[in-house]
């Protein structure tokens, strides 16, 4: 929707494009990654089912579990967010709605590793 039109369900960490156009947000209960164009306040989904999960995918095929924080890459080519409940941080391409898993094995704990093995 566009403005007041947009519904979201405690969202939660934000971070700006490089450019100042585009606003993203976890949208935490709604478990999704939306955008808002500054411009006009039109709101779209980039990633995320709305399904509680952690699957890895593009747009909706990804899934997300009470995302929440989120940073912007230098260049502006992709967010970071923590995915509270699956216990992984993720990585979404702002091109193409495209989810990775960057680390985390989806159990809670404190090991240190790489990829999955976190």
């Amino acid at each position: 929707g566009v403005g007041d039109a947009a519904e979201f369900c405690y969202p939660y960490g934000m971070a700006i494009s490089t450019d100042g156009s585009a606003l993203f947000l976890a949208d935490n209960e709604s478990h999704k990654i939306r955008r808002v164009e500054v411009a006009t306040g039109a709101v779209t989904t980039l990633a995320g089912s709305g399904t509680t999960g952690s699957a890895d995918g593009v747009g909706d095929a990804a899934e997300f579990c009470y995302p929440y924080g989120m940073a912007i890459s230098t260049d502006g080519s992709a967010l970071f967010l923590a995915d509270n409940e699956s216990h992984k941080i993720r990585r979404v391409e702002v091109a193409t709605g495209a989810v990775t898993t960057l680390a985390g094995s989806g159990t809670t704990g404190s090991a240190d590793g790489v990829g999955d093995a976190a």
